[in-house]
């Protein structure tokens, strides 16, 4: 009975030490790899929900344009930061949104998918520029800073 036992331990398959670091091994590397790719797709996801954003800027702009022949006038804002009272777009301009009125052209103005990231305003009664940044290559180039105008996006801060 003895000898029994004895064989039947003996037999028995196991793992090894070595296999077991080898298979801890692969499983770390595919979720570093997953995590990787992850990540990359969050910046894609966050760098077209720039793009919405900016066109839908763009969008507002046009149609204040159409209606009242001008821009906002600014030095330089970051639409909808708390504090400075950019939270709709109306004949008067970027306002809190507590002042709006009847007339809206934009309601609620979008903020950079990330925290603390706001879109920089500059413009006049002629023109403006919207500064934007992407993390990743797009159809608008390297990641770079950007700049909408109403003639499209480009890498000059000139308010046209």
């Amino acid at each position: 009975m003895i000898d029994y036992l004895y064989m039947w331990n003996k037999s028995r398959p196991a793992f090894t030490a070595l296999e077991i670091l080898i298979v801890i091994a692969i499983f770390g590397l595919l979720a570093t790899l997953a995590i990787l790719s992850l990540n990359s797709s969050r910046a894609r996801l966050r760098d077209a929900q720039r793009l919405s954003d900016v066109s839908v800027l763009r969008s507002a702009l046009s149609q204040m344009w159409l209606e009242k022949a001008t821009y906002p006038s600014s030095d330089g804002v970051n639409l909808g930061a708390p504090g400075t009272a950019t939270e709709a777009l109306t004949p008067s301009g970027f306002v809190a949104a507590e002042s709006v009125g009847s007339q809206v052209y934009l309601a609620r103005i979008p903020v950079g998918p990330k925290a603390n990231e706001y879109y920089r305003y500059r413009g006049g009664p002629n023109g403006y520029s919207i500064r934007f940044q992407t993390e990743r290559e797009s159809t608008l180039g390297k990641a770079n800073v950007f700049y909408a105008h109403a003639s499209g996006i480009d890498l000059t801060d000139e308010i046209k």
